[in-house]
């Protein structure tokens, strides 16, 4: 019971990683075109800048699914997919830290949140023992 409830968190913290792509892509779309507005770019960068800002949407998006999919195998018992939820914590936790030392902005704790989380839960269920499934040995001879 504590893995399914330590691994329904995790894939809780993978599906807000995942969302967080779209949040990034279209509402965050707003602040960079307002940004940009301003600055003399010729059409290359401003193609470039775009694209990059794109690319890290669907780096949160494939970051959340790996952490949900890991969510998913942790809570049938295979513990060697948490490597990629436990990578995607650390990325995030100190993508947020130096980003939040760097920027002063409370909003890159949502990283550090949701990094902690990922980490966290994943050496969590790392530890939980798995529940005992049958195998054949445990079947009774036909």
């Amino acid at each position: 019971m504590l893995r399914k409830s330590i691994s329904a968190l995790l894939a809780l913290t993978g599906l807000l990683i995942g969302l967080g792509a779209f949040g990034h892509s279209f509402m965050g779309r707003m602040a960079l075109d307002a940004g940009l507005a301003s600055m003399p770019l010729d059409a290359h960068t401003g193609k470039l800048i775009y694209l990059v800002w794109y690319f890290c949407g669907g780096c949160m998006l494939v970051f959340g699914a790996l952490v949900v999919w890991s969510a998913w195998q942790a809570m049938r018992g295979a513990t060697g997919a948490l490597f990629a939820s436990s990578l995607v914590g650390i990325f995030y936790l100190l993508a947020g830290v130096i980003s939040l030392a760097y920027m002063r902005e409370p909003f890159w704790g949502v990283f550090v949140v949701l990094g902690g989380l990922a980490l966290v839960l994943s050496t969590l269920l790392g530890f939980v023992p798995a529940g005992r499934r049958a195998t054949q040995i445990d079947q009774p001879a036909a």
